[in-house]
Parts: C-alpha cells; structure tokens; sequence
C-alpha cells in the first residue's frame, strides 16, 4: 500500500527542508522522509520500515551503537540533543550535519521512541548556529568576567590542526577525556594543547580563551581536517 497516497500529512512534511524521520523504543525506523532516506541509500522511505541504523549498508557497528546510545540518552533523560555528524554517506561524498534528537511521545504522554531532524551544513559558515549554542555552554563564566573588555576581532590568530580540533571541541564544551577519545589522542596532550591555546590567545584561564575564541570567531567554523573524519559530536542536551 502506498503510504503517500493514504497519509497526505506525510506528503506535506516531505516538502519541509532537511532530513527527518522517526524510530520506535527499539530505536527501529518507523517512518524517514525522501531527503534522508536518499543520503542512506534507499530509493523509497518506505524502504526503511523496520530497519535499524545497523542495517544502513555504509553506516559502521561503531555509529551504529553511537545513533542508538543517543536515542536512548534523549528517552532516558527525557532531554533533547543537538549533534553534529560529519559521515561518508551512501553515494560516497562527506556531508556534515546538525541534527536534533527529541523524546516521541503518543497522545498519552508515553515516551514512544525519538524522532529526528537535520539541516545539511553546505556551507561550514552555516555553523554560525553552533557559535550561539556554544554561547549557551558559557553563560556562567561570561557573566565572571562580564566586566572584562577584550578587543578580540582584532585577534590574528594561526592554529595548526590539532590546536583548531581541540579548540572547537573545547568550545561546545567538551571536556579533555572526551577530546581526548574523540580525537584519539593521550588527555595528557589534550591538556598540553589548550595551554598552548591559552598562551596563543594570551588567556589567563580556559574560560578567557573560550570567550577570546568565541568573539574571533573560532566557534562558528568546522575545522577542514574534521570534515573528512567520521564524528557524531553531541553539542547540547537541552
């Protein structure tokens, strides 16, 4: 039975920008859209029905168990993430997206499954959204140094790629073990380059060099290196 053809409200999402789609408790897709279900490789959403994220042929068991950690994380915690996943996708081009995980719930309130949705990042000044989510990760320790006064557009800053790696993760607020585990290197060299960070952007503490950073603009920028390494990066949980 053709589902379009019985459900036109399905039609009507299918016309919203970006991918989207739902899974049940078992994290078992009950429903995608034609955008998303393209970047996997299904020709039809309705190709999906029943699969889980492990059955995604160039999806890997390691992200696989990563997607559905996630949705148990959103039905467990009741909270919504906001991610950034940077894959090689079914026709084999990278793409990085901003995807929202959020509890689906029935008409009674029960937690039901997750439903997703995601905009492709074409563009990575598109991450500008991110440089006001990581704003929100900092509140406290802006409001510490509220009446600190720094002239940081001026800053003419050059980062090698691991210094750009562990900046814009420490800037959604990552800690260095999980930098450390994300970027695959020892906490302790994790630690020796935020030192370095905080010495290139003449930060007293790591609360100044977020601040620094985030004014320059570092937290609106994907590092180039990151977009052809696989990561899905929880940046909010809200």
């Amino acid at each position: 039975m053709d589902t379009h053809s019985t459900h036109p409200s399905l039609d009507i999402l299918n016309q919203l920008p970006g991918c989207w789609g739902c899974k049940d408790i078992n994290s078992v897709f009950v429903y995608v859209n034609e955008e998303y279900s393209k970047i996997i490789g299904f020709n039809n959403p309705l190709d999906c029905i029943g699969f889980t994220d492990f059955d995604i042929p160039h999806l890997s068991a390691k992200y696989a168990y990563i997607f559905q950690q996630q949705d148990l994380q959103v039905m467990t915690t009741e909270k919504r993430l906001r991610i950034l996943d940077i894959h090689p996708y079914a026709d084999g081009s990278w793409r990085a997206h901003l995807f929202t995980k959020t509890a689906w719930r029935d008409n009674n309130n029960n937690i039901i499954g997750t439903i997703f949705s995601g905009i492709e990042l074409k563009d990575t000044s598109l991450l500008e959204i991110g440089h006001w989510l990581c704003r929100t990760n900092t509140i406290k320790q802006q409001e510490e140094e509220k009446n600190n006064h720094f002239n940081n557009h001026q800053l003419n800053i050059l980062l090698n790629t691991r210094e750009s790696e562990v900046l814009f993760l420490l800037l959604y607020g990552k800690k260095p073990q999980y930098i450390s585990k994300t970027l695959q290197l020892a906490v302790k060299t994790v630690e020796n380059y935020v030192v370095r960070l905080r010495d290139k952007f003449n930060a007293n503490s790591k609360g100044e060099l977020i601040e620094l950073a985030l004014d320059a603009g570092f937290g609106s920028h994907i590092p180039e290196s990151m977009l052809k390494t696989q990561q899905s990066i929880i940046l909010r949980e809200y």
